[in-house]
């Protein structure tokens, strides 16, 4: 008699990052993908430093020609419908034996009306069928978060090689920078600044800035002044505000709690070891001049406006 049952928390982990991986894989082969996105987030670091965390879905931010020749996000929804719809479809049919399919793929503009500075992004959720695993009720969702293009610098990019393609990605040390910059656009006053709700304060950036700081220590001065200047760059591009060490520590003890009880970081970094990473970093910023920096609001502009500097 068949049977069905559900994956457990620890089962639906592991089989959203092996799916997730050959997501990635799929896209780095579609040329219209791979030139319009550049890659970025926990699953691109992992390439640069394994790591125990498992990345479960796939971060990009578009290139600023895309924007430019597809100006309506009917025409970005439809371009990435076909293309990312194209991409799985192949690579899924290419494998031997073929266990993946492709049942259902959602392009949902985020947030759903334009937005007033132009940071106009997509979250696309993609449903499979899996032959592995038949007897599995509801297989989990994968995910991809497009983000609105943003300034860059000549270090801002790399190219990486994935399954025999090659991708644009964030650099390294654009990683590094984006990390810390990701992680304060959660706390309460920069929520405040552009008036967003609460969400979540992104603890797992902090982990990886700490993996970071392990691999290249802050005595790499180039590899930290590099990366300074692209947390300068990213913050400006999202009008980020940072005085120092101090704008990392607000509700710190918060973030610590949030840091232990995470379900998704691993153990083998303890939150006092995040602490003396961070520190060290921004003291690092402060004394090479990059911080303190403040970036004053700037007006709204209409929908459709192709914002500089986003």
């Amino acid at each position: 008699m068949f049977t069905s049952h559900k994956m457990n928390s620890r089962q639906s982990e592991n089989w959203k990052f092996e799916v997730i991986s050959q997501i990635l894989l799929a896209l780095a082969k579609n040329e219209h993908l791979k030139n319009n996105l550049v890659f970025k987030g926990a699953l691109i670091l992992n390439e640069y430093l394994p790591t125990q965390r498992k990345s479960l879905d796939i971060d990009a931010n578009f290139v600023r020609a895309f924007i430019n020749n597809f100006p309506s996000r009917e025409r970005q929804k439809s371009f990435l419908r076909k293309h990312l719809k194209q991409a799985l479809s192949r690579h899924f049919e290419t494998q031997d034996p073929v266990r993946f399919g492709l049942s259902n793929l959602q392009v949902e503009p985020k947030p759903r009306n334009d937005h007033p500075r132009g940071w106009d992004a997509f979250l696309i959720t993609i449903s499979l069928t899996d032959h592995e695993k038949t007897g599995v009720r509801g297989l989990p969702k994968l995910t991809i978060d497009l983000a609105a293009p943003e300034s860059l610098s000549e270090n801002s990019l790399s190219e990486m090689s994935l399954g025999g393609s090659r991708i644009q990605v964030y650099s390294l040390e654009r990683i590094a920078g984006e990390k810390a910059r990701a992680f304060l656009s959660t706390l309460r006053t920069y929520r405040d600044k552009v008036k967003r709700p609460g969400k979540a304060v992104r603890v797992r950036d902090l982990y990886d800035l700490t993996r970071i700081i392990r691999a290249r220590t802050i005595s790499d001065r180039t590899f930290w002044n590099i990366a300074g200047s692209e947390f300068k760059l990213a913050c400006e591009s999202r009008f980020v505000d940072c005085s120092g060490f101090e704008s990392f520590r607000e509700g710190w003890s918060e973030t610590s709690e949030l840091y232990k009880k995470s379900p998704i970081i691993p153990k083998d970094i303890p939150f006092e070891e995040v602490t003396a990473a961070i520190s060290a970093i921004a003291n690092y910023w402060r004394e090479t001049g990059i911080i303190p920096f403040s970036f004053p609001l700037k007006p709204a502009t209409s929908p459709r406006r192709g914002c500089p500097g986003t």
